[in-house]
């Protein structure tokens, strides 16, 4: 086992303590928080104490203490209860009168960042930020109350998909809590948890550290998923970090499974127990009172099930279609429903239903199949592919992948990611609780280091140039390759009058274009326009100024020197490098229809095509029901059947499991269109996910009765592989990619299933073909405008 010490900089930044020293390190989760502590002391400085901190917590039925916090809030009768208490209470909404973001609050860290206010909630409970101070506040008062050292520093872990907003939200959180942060005491969950492994079992990943190796660390907890790619090297006793890329925030998780295991298993048996139709239950009814009442017990059946099924696979023993496995919660379990009292008794999961619930969060063959963003998060390898496709990497360029989070727990999932990365050193813990508690571990030994050394203990370094595009001399570099960060290693800004107005402009206005980019290829990474509207001669040096910080935040600054009006263009651009999409813009674009909806007048078709906008955007953040809703109101509005609606209200009820209405749906728009063959096609392929294949084949076959085209011969060929007719298989494979002619050409939706034939044969050489045709779409959109404004040009007194 490594120690902080083995990492020493040859060069340190400010003299060791001379007093003992006490860090915190907080991995403050989507579903629980926890905790460690490392205390050094200068009078035996080559060693130090680290432990993950047990809190007592406060439940109605007594104290329950844990090293594991439930990122929970509830308010019940005046007292104030966070943690197990409030899980516990959460299980029992019902009975208390109590409603989620009301007076119990869970899963908050999901609104970090929005402007989201729970307006009906008490004072000092109305955001997600005061929920997570009260969570903070709480381990800061159980570390206050036991004996120790004075606390040196506090280090919080944020998902590296966290942006500025989130980021800030994190540090207000704090705040509130009255825990001093300082800057850089914000570290990246994967990059705390690779320093927690680098500690306990370093010596086998730096003995292999002669060249650059690609590390992928996959962090999937109970409500983010989050990948991170870095190129690691070694200098001296130091190892450097390069990140290369970071997936999307992706809102999925352990509790994305709950979820399933909830509604597709327990609450059939709540009806079937108590008398009820499949349709008696509203939406109301199973979100608000049925799902806090027994969520809990969903979890506690998944984990239950998956040790069993992990402790059977190590005996080769887990043969679920053989002799079935069940899991069952023994006892009674009641939610009052109105004036009735639902009893859910003994309620189970089997292995076989656990399979099944799993099988859309591990698909891998269909994963383009859905052109939506929101059917790719049902899937973990929807992260892992957006990361890989940003780090211009493929999975057998990974040389190791370290997989973290409760959730990265499960045999399946282990087995999928090893089988995906089969080039990969598969790196993870060999008990739940270290596991769990990594990325707490990880935060303290990087408040320690930042303590005794004035920084982490690996080097973060800046694996591409930052440019500025000039219309005279092309790039003007700002941030070299290979330097480490922050940039300037002050963290002040660079300042450089390098840049000069391109025109003349003495009435009217200038578009200015300021354009950044990555690299010698030149992948934009921000474009934006400046308008100019003060007089001004061609030649007028321009006062820039810039830096990237330690945490991959790009923020620059342009003024003109001597400017009348001393107006100036502001960019802050989070991780330039890895291309990370802001999380919160679907969200921010639905709160301003909805306002716009409530205080302004539209035409029935304006109105219609707002509620359509407005469902492909919960669709996105997984408000299904939600989602359904705006589009059946669109329907009514336009009081005619829509292809397009109907279509996608079969895709979202498809999603949620509701294959009637899925089927309904789609039928009713095939009817309504006789010559488009986009529903039979979905409804195919419904039908082969769920392994009614003589069904799928039928519905495929309609289809490719009124559109002859590729992506419809290639499900074709993936149905008959699954029925063993392997012959015919091959040939409508053959058929169907005759069809993909130009793919320059095709669309994402006809690109993705181009490539899902392309695996069926294993043409690897075209696949990379379509994967860097992919990247280059995501580089084009990303640019705000390429053709609008003027380049500034150098400055020539510079010169």
């Amino acid at each position: 086992m490594k120690s902080i010490l083995d990492f020493k900089p040859e060069i340190i930044s400010k003299d060791l303590p001379k007093e003992p020293v006490r860090v915190i390190g907080i991995d403050l989760g989507t579903t629980n928080s926890t905790a460690a502590e490392i205390i050094w002391d200068p009078k035996n400085p080559d060693t130090y104490q680290l432990n993950c901190l047990e809190v007592d917590q406060p439940t109605l039925e007594g104290n329950f203490t844990s090293v594991f916090l439930p990122s929970m809030v509830a308010l019940l009768n005046g007292k104030e209860f966070i943690g197990e208490g409030a899980k516990r209470l959460r299980a029992r909404a019902s009975e208390y009168g109590l409603e989620q973001n009301k007076d119990i609050f869970y899963e908050c860290k999901n609104d970090m960042g929005l402007r989201r206010t729970y307006h009906r909630a008490h004072e000092g409970y109305r955001s997600a930020p005061e929920i997570a101070s009260r969570v903070l506040s709480f381990f800061n008062e159980a570390i206050n109350k036991s004996k120790g050292d004075k606390i040196s520093r506090h280090v919080i872990s944020v998902p590296a998909s966290f942006q500025i907003s989130q980021r800030h939200d994190t540090l207000l959180a704090s705040t509130l809590a009255n825990i001093d942060v300082k800057p850089g005491d914000l570290v990246d969950e994967p990059v705390a948890a690779f320093y927690d492994y680098l500690l306990q079992f370093g010596d086998d990943i730096m003995s292999t550290l002669d060249k650059e190796k690609n590390l992928l660390i996959f962090d999937f907890g109970g409500g983010t998923c989050d990948v991170a790619i870095f190129k690691i090297s070694k200098s001296a006793q130091s190892i450097n970090i390069a990140p290369l890329a970071v997936s999307r925030y992706h809102r999925l998780g352990g509790s994305d499974l709950d979820r399933a295991i909830l509604y597709e298993c327990l609450v059939p048996q709540l009806r079937s127990q108590n008398g009820l139709s499949e349709f008696e239950l509203s939406y109301e009814d199973k979100k608000k009172i049925i799902e806090p009442a027994f969520l809990g017990l969903a979890e506690a059946l998944k984990i239950g099930l998956c040790i069993e099924i992990a402790r059977l696979k190590k005996f080769d023993s887990y043969k679920p279609e053989e002799k079935e496995l069940i899991k069952t919660q023994p006892g009674m379990h009641h939610c009052n429903l109105k004036n009735k009292k639902l009893t859910l008794q003994s309620p189970k999961l089997s292995a076989v239903e656990f399979e099944n619930i799993l099988k859309p969060f591990l698909d891998t063959d269909l994963i383009f199949a859905r052109d939506t963003e929101y059917r790719l998060t049902c899937s973990i390898f929807a992260p892992l592919e957006d990361a890989l496709q940003r780090s211009g990497l493929n999975s057998k360029e990974i040389d190791y992948c370290l997989m973290v989070g409760g959730s990265s727990l499960i045999t399946q999932v282990q087995e999928a990611m090893a089988k995906y990365f089969e080039n990969a050193k598969m790196l993870t813990y060999s008990d739940r609780d270290s596991l769990q508690l990594a990325i707490a571990r990880g935060a303290a030994i990087h408040a320690l280091a930042i303590e005794l050394y004035g920084h982490g203990i690996a080097k973060s370094i800046c694996h591409n140039s930052i440019s500025i595009r000039t219309g005279d001399k092309g790039l003007v570099e700002l941030v070299p390759k290979g330097v480490e960060l922050p940039f300037p290693a002050s963290g002040e800004f660079a300042q450089s009058t390098e840049l000069a107005v391109p025109e003349t402009n003495i009435t009217g206005r200038m578009l200015l274009r300021v354009e950044f980019v990555a690299g010698n290829d030149e992948y934009i990474i921000g474009s934006r326009i400046w308008e100019i509207t003060e007089s001004v001669q061609r030649g007028h040096p321009l006062y820039l100024k810039y830096r990237l910080d330690e945490n991959n935040v790009f923020q620059t600054n342009i003024s003109m020197l001597t400017s009348e009006d001393n107006k100036e263009f502001k960019e802050t651009i989070e991780h330039p490098l890895t291309h990370v999409v802001n999380p919160e813009t679907s969200r921010l674009m639905i709160e301003s229809i909805e306002e716009s909806l409530r205080t302004q007048k539209f035409t029935r078709r304006e109105t219609a095509s707002y509620l359509v906008e407005l469902a492909d955007l919960y669709y996105e953040i997984r408000h299904h029901e939600k989602a359904i809703d705006f589009l059946k109101r669109a329907l009514h509005i336009i009081n005619t059947p829509d292809n397009n609606i109907l279509i996608k209200l079969g895709i979202i009820c498809g999603e949620i499991g509701d294959y009637e209405r899925e089927e309904k749906y789609y039928n009713t728009a095939s009817e309504a269109s006789v010559t488009d063959g986009g529903a039979l096609f979905n409804l195919a392929l419904s039908k082969n996910r769920r392994s009614l294949y003589t069904e799928a084949l039928k519905k495929i076959d309609e289809a490719l009765g009124r559109e002859k085209i590729g992506p419809y011969h290639v499900l074709r060929a993936i149905i008959l592989k699954n029925t063993g007719r392997k012959a015919e298989s091959d040939e409508a494979l053959k058929t169907g990619l005759k069809m993909f002619n130009d793919y320059t050409v095709q669309s994402d939706w006809e690109l993705g299933w181009y490539t899902t034939g392309l695996k069926q044969i294993g043409d690897e050489k075209k696949i990379k073909e379509i994967e860097a045709e992919f990247r280059a779409r995501k580089q084009s959109s990303r640019a705000y405008s390429d053709v609008e404004g003027l380049l500034p040009i150098t400055n020539k007194k510079q010169q």
